[in-house]
């Protein structure tokens, strides 16, 4: 596939949303390929939104990267991003990312790439918590569409994952100033597919049966048996002392029983109170419809580009919404150095 090389730094520069890749007309000649190259960018936009979710909450953003590449095959970049509504006096959060490209045939380019997301630990209740993700995209030049495939995944034990259609169109003026610059248009229409997380909760009443079982010792002492005792005596006083006396007893078969018993007693209470439940479920679903016009002006070593794009999502959850309506963004790359 022919690609205007300069312009896809605005991409990488801005994974995986801002941005584009300009697919070029077959008409454009081959440009030869740089060894090494070096491009700085910089940028704005109205909000920055990753597979229907807002990173910069709802907030306008500020921009700079720089990214590295080798052969036009293999690109190192690193982003700094500025969040003037919550912190405009340092970085909100970093990006990085190693992507490689390779055109199979005239008609057919892949890529595959790993990116990741940093942001400072204090904003982490804020924004979002740093993550890693990775893509494997599939493009086909349809000379009318150009098609790209794309299927990627956070880096996590069981990720959910996603699922992009992009058709685009390209178009480019004739070269002007000396042929030197050209501006070029890429209306696309993006459709979004991933792994979509609904909980519901669910009121109703529930029976609580108590149980309580009581035991009471009872203990019961009988004494039985007959028994007979004599006695005599006799004694004079006062003066003088003399007394006698006898006694005789017995005491035959006296018997003692003791006897321990106890007493259970079973009480049932059967109680209704309310109750919540709770289910979660997962399903790869439609989830968002992007409509966007790029529009770029390019010279052998700057391009300057203006989007504007429409974000409509493709389903309702009140406790998560996600973004909907206009997303204004601006960006400037420029190829610092080359080694062709």
């Amino acid at each position: 596939m022919l690609i205007n090389r300069l312009q896809i730094f605005l991409l990488i520069l801005l994974f995986p949303k801002v941005g584009s890749f300009a697919q070029s007309d077959t008409t454009t000649a081959v440009q030869k390929t740089d060894k090494q190259a070096l491009y700085a960018g910089t940028g704005y936009g109205s909000n920055m939104i990753y597979l229907g979710s807002t990173i910069s909450q709802n907030q306008p953003y500020i921009y700079g990267a720089a990214t590295w590449s080798l052969f036009e095959k293999f690109y190192l970049t690193g982003g700094t991003f500025y969040l003037p509504g919550i912190n405009p006096s340092s970085p909100s959060f970093y990006s990085a990312s190693l992507t490689y490209s390779e055109d199979i045939f005239k008609w057919l380019d892949m890529s595959a790439g790993i990116y990741r997301y940093m942001v400072r630990p204090e904003l982490t209740d804020t924004l979002f918590g740093s993550f890693n993700y990775a893509d494997v995209k599939l493009g086909a030049d349809w000379k009318i569409l150009y098609t790209e495939v794309s299927y990627g995944g956070f880096v996590m034990k069981e990720p959910p994952t996603y699922l992009q259609i992009r058709n685009s169109r390209y178009f480019e003026t004739p070269g002007f100033f000396r042929k030197k610059a050209t501006v070029s248009f890429q209306p696309y229409v993006n459709v979004l597919i991933g792994t979509l997380g609904t909980l519901q909760t669910f009121e109703g009443t529930e029976m609580i049966t108590t149980t309580q079982t009581y035991t009471i010792p009872v203990t019961v002492t009988t004494t039985t048996g007959p028994g007979a005792a004599t006695g005599s005596g006799q004694g004079t006083s006062p003066g003088q002392t003399l007394g006698q006396g006898s006694a005789g007893s017995s005491t035959p078969g006296t018997t003692t029983t003791t006897t321990t018993t106890t007493t259970t007693t079973t009480e049932t209470i059967t109680t209704e109170v309310p109750a919540l439940t709770t289910v979660y479920s997962e399903t790869f679903s439609l989830l968002e419809l992007d409509f966007g016009l790029p529009v770029s002006f390019n010279l052998d070593f700057m391009s300057l580009e203006a989007e504007a794009s429409y974000i409509l999502p493709l389903y309702n959850d009140p406790a998560y919404p996600s973004p909907k309506g206009f997303i204004l963004s601006l960006s400037a790359i420029f190829k610092i150095f080359q080694k062709p």
